[in-house]
């Protein structure tokens, strides 16, 4: 058959693209900046060392070599740019020529700002990564030259193309060498500026399009037809979500899809698998193709995988490829209605054919990942409309993640009862109550997450339905599928927030005058009251129980309290291990929850007490304790008002009366028998006075450990001051805030300024850092036991 004859019909292809695979190198050239300064900023000793050892390694070079090197590197920042110019000149791609030039004069005029400003001293971190001082003042922070002409031919696109990739490698190569040799940039200057100069010219390329090299209708066409298939008419359907464009292949046996994936456009899957696998945990997303071939290959895997099960899914008919970066797969369809659009008329037989499928599925260990209601097919047989994206060979976790999708998507087409009572009679019930901790909005295709907002509640009619196959066992809990959680997120920040204070302080203390000033008893005094600070919550959550507790199981807890305020605000991550430690003790959740609510209420009246006291007795009343700020004053006041206001919405009060004033008479004579019980009220009481009276020995003991004697209660209005000031300061721990108020409280009764911070250093490494990693200890130990 003639290609000639082929009816195709498609509108104009656009004249310049956007390539995602653009973007992609884009954020990883950023990425590559970012992490490199400030691994620069962290290791600027290493960073010498090892510039030192590249110019002991380099400097042996033949002085030959090095002269042929300097003259290739001179001769071909002038030269390579004007033979690839003149080739695009000859080729009329003079858009792209000038694209490329622009992108050069920009990249010359940033590098020449960017200098200016770093070497006047205003971002003196990236100044002593960047530079070294010299006689003349220092180096360049930024190679211009380098710059310039990386992002020049990035923008020509000159990556593997004949002779153009060795000869530029050549000449980058031998400026970069013969620059740091002369001693005019650092080895991570230029290698920086080389990096710089891609992310430009790669944000020239996306910014501005690339020429479209898309083959046409015609060519596919061709293809088509020298694969053997008899085509009468070609037409351009759509552009599918992956970015491959979809053509309708009429033939004399029936319609085709003929699906053109290539490089301008590939890109856009993998973005969105990218997307995917930094959003869910790896074993529930297979990893991105890279290539045009290896998404090709992996589609007619899928295909010919969905054929051997015996399922209605598009069948492979041929591939084939277009040109030098482009594929075609033509498919054959698969026909029939959809689970969305049979919806409520969709019958027990069908929904059973269904099940049956999804259990040749999961059998297989083969997964789809896209199983939603509009391409989920109810015919005979049952089977898919697309290929989808999942896996051979396929993980547990992604093969349940794949039956909560079809039980999701059952139950937005047919309701909640007929889903599960249908999967249960073919699969059993113990598969759909393995599913119940996927059911989450994260872990759905985003159609089924749309269709969810117009459903109600069916995602929790759902996990109720499922949690009733077997009543007489606890619900099990949710998986966290997310990689990207909010406590990832406070661990980095504070984890850095901390670094810095922590380094900072230690930067202005002697540590070896420290250590052999130090009155080690006291030391060890310090230490041991700071190991009382966690007996305190031990007894006072035992007290507040009226279960039976292990003390060492609980003391543990309070330690792994310590390991989680790094990564939440104290109070948050004291109430929620506590409550979690409760829940695996036996009580329920609700009664767990008024426990730790007790205990903090006792803690906050054993702390006004004793400020109260030691104000007292000190004879400084209320005027010892540091006044909060202004902020924080207005910050409470709003909050106040919120609630105020929040009070006056009726649907506020009826939540409140339907959920948790219920909760509250049901623990309320719980907690009653616990208050009733002398001994357990004592304890309760004695564990939250103890608390804050061995707070107060340490930093008590601190002082005595460098020759200083303040009164006793003097010290201990300075550490409720401190105390104050650090759950108002938003940092891990209250770092920065607490160490700048203890120190200056204690100067402020009378404790020399160089003891005051030697004191308040040893005091929170006793108090603070000291519980971290033996926190992180017990918590690994406490979840080993499954007691957390």
């Amino acid at each position: 058959m003639d290609a000639a004859a082929v009816e195709v019909v498609e509108p104009r292809l656009p004249a310049r693209v956007r390539r995602p695979s653009d973007l992609i190198r884009l954020v990883g050239a950023v990425v590559v900046l970012v992490t490199a300064v400030v691994l620069g900023d962290v290791a600027i000793g290493t960073a010498g060392a090892l510039e030192s050892d590249l110019h002991l390694a380099t400097g042996g070079l033949p002085r030959l070599l090095l002269t042929i090197l300097g003259w290739a590197g001179g001769v071909g920042v002038i030269a390579l740019p004007l033979a690839v110019g003149a080739e695009l000149a000859a080729q009329a791609r003079l858009v792209q020529l000038v694209q490329a030039v622009g992108a050069a004069t920009v990249s010359a005029g940033i590098v020449v700002g960017l200098n200016a400003v770093i070497l006047d001293g205003h971002m003196g971190g990236v100044l002593a990564v960047l530079t070294r001082p010299v006689a003349e003042g220092r180096t360049t922070p930024v190679s211009a030259v380098e710059v310039s002409l990386i992002a020049f031919l990035t923008v020509c696109r000159v990556a593997g193309r004949r002779w153009h990739q060795r000869v530029a490698v050549l000449v980058l190569g031998s400026t970069v060498l013969t620059g740091f040799l002369s001693g005019a940039s650092t080895a991570l200057s230029l290698g920086l500026s080389l990096v710089f100069g891609w992310a430009i010219g790669l944000a020239f390329r996306y910014g501005f399009g690339a020429q479209v090299t898309l083959p046409n209708g015609r060519q596919i066409a061709g293809v088509i037809v020298a694969a053997g298939i008899p085509l009468r008419r070609l037409t351009l359907e759509t552009t599918g979500q992956r970015g491959d464009r979809r053509y309708r292949a009429e033939t004399d046996e029936g319609d085709l899809d003929a699906v053109v994936i290539d490089r301008d456009t590939f890109g856009l899957a993998t973005l969105q698998a990218l997307g995917r696998r930094l959003r869910l945990q790896s074993a529930s997303t297979r990893r991105p193709s890279l290539t045009v071939r290896s998404e090709v290959e992996y589609r007619s895997l899928m295909a010919l995988t969905f054929q051997r099960l015996g399922l209605s899914a598009p069948r492979l008919v041929a591939t084939a490829p277009v040109g030098a970066f482009c594929s075609v797969l033509v498919l054959k369809p698969a026909n029939g209605p959809t689970l969305a659009h049979s919806a409520q008329g969709t019958s027990d037989q069908a929904l059973a054919q269904l099940w049956t499928m999804v259990s040749r599925m999961q059998r297989a260990k083969v997964t789809h990942r896209e199983l939603e209601p509009h391409v989920l097919l109810v015919g005979d047989p049952p089977g898919v409309t697309s290929l989808g994206s999942g896996d051979i060979a396929a993980d547990d976790l992604t093969l349940r993640l794949d039956l909560a999708q079809v039980l999701v998507s059952v139950s937005l087409a047919v309701g909640v009862p007929r889903a599960v009572d249908s999967a249960v009679a073919v699969l059993g019930a113990e598969p759909i109550r393995r599913v119940l901790p996927l059911v989450q909005k994260v872990a759905l295709g985003h159609s089924t997450r749309a269709s969810l907002k117009d459903a109600g509640s069916v995602l929790d009619d759902l996990r109720h339905r499922v949690a009733l196959l077997q009543p007489d066992q606890p619900a099990p809990e949710p998986v966290e599928l997310r990689r990207v959680t909010v406590r990832a997120l406070l661990t980095v920040v504070g984890g850095g927030v901390a670094a810095y204070v922590v380094l900072t302080q230690l930067a202005k203390v002697d540590l070896l005058a420290l250590v052999s000033h130090a009155n080690w008893w006291w030391v060890a005094g310090c230490v041991a009251f700071a190991a009382a600070t966690f007996v305190g919550p031990t007894l006072s959550i035992s007290g507040a129980v009226e279960a039976r507790l292990s003390f060492v199981r609980t003391y543990l807890t309070q330690l792994a309290v310590a390991f989680s305020g790094l990564v939440a605000p104290a109070a948050v991550g004291n109430i929620a291990l506590n409550t979690r430690y409760l829940v695996r003790s036996g009580l329920a959740p609700a009664t767990a929850a008024a426990t730790i609510g007790l205990v903090q209420a006792a803690q906050l009246c054993s702390y006004l007490v004793l400020l109260l006291a030691s104000g007292a007795v000190a004879g400084t009343g209320t005027h010892a304790s540091f006044a909060p700020s202004p902020a924080l004053v207005a910050g409470i006041l709003v909050v106040v008002l919120v609630l105020l206001f929040m009070s006056a919405v009726p649907k506020v009060r009826q939540f409140a009366k339907d959920r948790i004033v219920p909760q509250v008479r049901t623990v309320g004579p719980q907690i009653l028998r616990v208050l009733r019980s002398p001994a357990k009220l004592a304890r309760m009481v004695g564990g939250s006075l103890l608390l804050d009276v061995s707070f107060v020995s340490a930093l008590v003991c601190a002082t005595r450990a460098f020759g200083a004697h303040p009164p006793i209660a003097a010290v201990a209005v300075v550490y409720f001051a401190g105390a104050i000031i650090g759950s108002a300061v938003p940092t891990p721990g209250g770092l920065g805030g607490i160490e700048a108020a203890v120190s200056a409280g204690l100067v402020a009764i009378g404790v020399d300024a160089g003891v005051a911070v030697s004191s308040v250093l040893l005091y929170r490494v006793a108090t603070y850092w000291l519980p971290i990693p033996l926190g992180w200890l017990a918590l690994n130990r406490l979840q080993a036991a499954k007691a957390i």
